[in-house]
């Protein structure tokens, strides 16, 4: 059975709204199939978008406007352990690192990023789980994309594209199973609406397996029905996406959840919860506010204004934790009109379960500051009530926008 679920431009451009600097744009989506992918459908091959394996060097520099929170400060926050930052800026992407007292900014992209090596738009950048490598898409429409050494200063490092073919690899995320590392992605990056009749996801979420350094194997079929945006649970159990439709896929029940009665929601992130956590199904998204309210995990409702929080969502379609934005968890809700802070934008769940970032945008310029939130241990918290922030770090300060993405690497 085949439903067709194409967008027009004017229909999508009704539905976007902040979340439009997701790194997608309004397109008009292919029809989908309800056939489960048991084989590749990649479509036409296009011309070579990027060269091939190859080693660049990245530039430490100093970047106007930023302050970086003191070392002292991110050694009493995290416990005095390793943190690497990779950051989208301008289009460009940025790797912080802490040496001694001093936080040291290499800039890490080439300029060369988008189709046929011309200037891209890179976006969703996410540390390998052992923070060696960063993995991204060079364009919005998710193709290319690229594996690159996080190394700081002058050094030279490899950059591998996913794929040299032009095929989309949107949204990369890292999974790491039986001593073999992949790079899971999707196929469809613009917005993608649950199909009722087929009970899925538009699209296909495909991966590669990362053989060495400077090898990839070829494309291969997941067996996740839909493009999944929001990467997989380390167990492999668990697949999630938001924008416009939020989803879980069950891989063992091979079962789509619908989430939020399918309004349009954005920036997913699955949890990075150890293989064995009860909750493995848990998703970090932002909302867009106002009716209808949310159901949260004692079943009663919440409203909330656009981006005010971020919050995790489980299987039940119920809120099982929030973070407000920083200003008001720390004063009544009505002072809100003394806020400098606008809401949320590009929240990212760290390589740790306990962490996440997210840029809080300011009331008048819209550029805003970078925090780290401490989530707390959730992974086999028993369920009945709303668990809570529980605190924050604002790791830099000034030139943070809502195409910033972000992603925090902390070491175990």
């Amino acid at each position: 059975m085949i439903k067709s679920i194409a967008l027009t431009l004017t229909a999508a451009a009704m539905i976007l709204s902040s979340c439009d600097s997701q790194g997608t744009g309004a397109v008009t989506l292919p029809e989908a199939t309800c056939e489960k992918p048991s084989e590749l459908v990649l479509g036409a091959l296009s011309p070579t978008t990027h060269k091939h394996p190859e080693q660049v060097t990245g530039k430490d520099t100093v970047l106007a406007g930023t302050e970086w929170a003191a070392a002292d400060s991110v050694r009493a926050f995290f416990g005095s352990r390793e943190v690497k930052l990779v950051f989208v800026l301008n289009n460009n992407m940025f790797l912080l690192t802490y040496a001694g007292d001093q936080p040291v900014v290499t800039r890490l992209s080439q300029g060369d990023e988008g189709l046929y090596g011309t200037a891209g738009s890179i976006n969703s950048p996410l540390f390998s789980p052992d923070g060696k490598k960063i993995v991204f898409a060079g364009t919005t429409r998710g193709k290319p994309g690229f594996i690159q050494d996080a190394v700081p200063g002058g050094a030279k490092t490899w950059r591998v594209p996913l794929d040299p073919h032009g095929h989309v690899t949107a949204d990369p995320h890292w999974y790491v199973e039986g001593g073999k590392t992949y790079v899971y992605f999707a196929t469809l990056a613009g917005l993608l609406n649950y199909s009722d009749g087929c009970s899925q996801i538009p699209g296909y979420t495909y991966r590669v397996e990362v053989l060495s350094d400077t090898v990839v194997d070829s494309i291969r079929v997941s067996g996740i029905p839909g493009a999944y945006r929001g990467g997989i649970s380390r167990d492999g159990l668990w697949a999630g996406t938001s924008y416009a439709s939020t989803a879980l896929f069950d891989k063992v029940a091979d079962n789509t959840y619908l989430l939020a009665g399918g309004a349009q929601q954005c920036n997913p992130s699955m949890n990075p919860y150890p293989i064995g956590s009860t909750h493995s199904d848990y998703m970090m998204i932002l909302a867009f506010g106002g009716r209808p309210a949310y159901k949260i995990i004692d079943n009663t409702e919440i409203v909330e204004g656009l981006h005010e929080n971020l919050w995790i969502y489980n299987r039940q379609n119920r809120i099982v934790w929030r973070a407000k934005r920083p200003d008001l968890d720390t004063a009544n809700d009505a002072n809100d009109k003394n806020s400098v802070y606008l809401h949320f934008d590009k929240p990212e769940w760290s390589t740790d379960p306990n962490f996440a970032t997210a840029v809080v945008l300011r009331k008048e310029t819209e550029v805003g500051d970078l925090f780290v939130v401490k989530i707390g241990d959730l992974a086999n918290a028993e369920e009945g009530k709303l668990n809570q922030a529980q605190g924050y770090l604002r790791i830099g300060k000034g030139g943070f926008t809502a195409d910033s993405f972000t992603h925090l690497w902390v070491a175990p």
